[in-house]
């Protein structure tokens, strides 16, 4: 089965991150993270097509990519991730994968948004980050509907790249660095999923 290699990346990537958090993680997780790092990779005005593979909204919200869903069988399957689909764990295998791929340029900018993404784990539990994404436009319609759809089409990247801009305005400052935006507009979001937010 061949992999993408962006997806792939990304999966490596998170797992890592998750595992120095917590000494397993989900496959939901990964989805649910790599889905972040795109997001963000929208707030710097990057075409949704160079991130490399897409995103589907399911019905329960939650982002789920078929090209994370056959790296992290395919990485199971040889010897990178071990466990069960439920709980998973980098190997040693995996680590040294991982550490070659990080010097490639075309993977340093996609990096950044990755480290920001998992850096959001830090500041919210991960239940808390899948709560506030379920709020995000895209996630919010996908619960709606009763099939799983294609998040993040032309009218979807449009909001989005809005909400992005009112939130640079916001921030007024010039930072490269991802992690404040991704903090400011994820605790919004979970804010907006509370019962109070909710007008009567």
């Amino acid at each position: 089965m061949r992999l993408n290699p962006e997806a792939t990346f990304d999966t490596l990537f998170v797992a890592q991150r998750l595992q120095i958090g917590c000494a397993t993680f989900s496959a939901p997780q990964l989805h649910l993270v790599g889905y972040l790092a795109c997001l963000l990779s929208l707030y710097r005005r990057q075409p949704v097509t160079d991130w490399g593979y897409p995103f589907i909204g399911t019905e329960l919200g939650a982002p789920f990519s078929p090209e994370i869903d056959t790296a992290v069988k395919e990485l199971t399957e040889r010897g990178f991730l071990s466990g069960s689909r439920e709980r998973l764990q980098m190997t040693g295998v995996a680590e040294k994968q991982l550490a070659e791929l990080r010097q490639l340029a075309l993977n340093q900018e996609r990096a950044e948004c990755l480290q920001a993404a998992c850096a959001s784990t830090s500041v919210f539990s991960i239940g808390m980050v899948g709560s506030a994404l379920s709020q995000e436009p895209e996630l919010r319609r996908a619960q709606a509907l009763p099939a799983t759809r294609l998040l993040l089409e032309e009218s979807a990247q449009v909001q989005l790249y809005t909400q992005f801009d009112a939130l640079r305005q916001a921030l007024s400052q010039r930072t490269n660095d991802l992690r404040l935006p991704a903090v400011v507009w994820l605790n919004a979001l979970y804010r907006s999923s509370e019962p109070s937010a909710v007008v009567q």
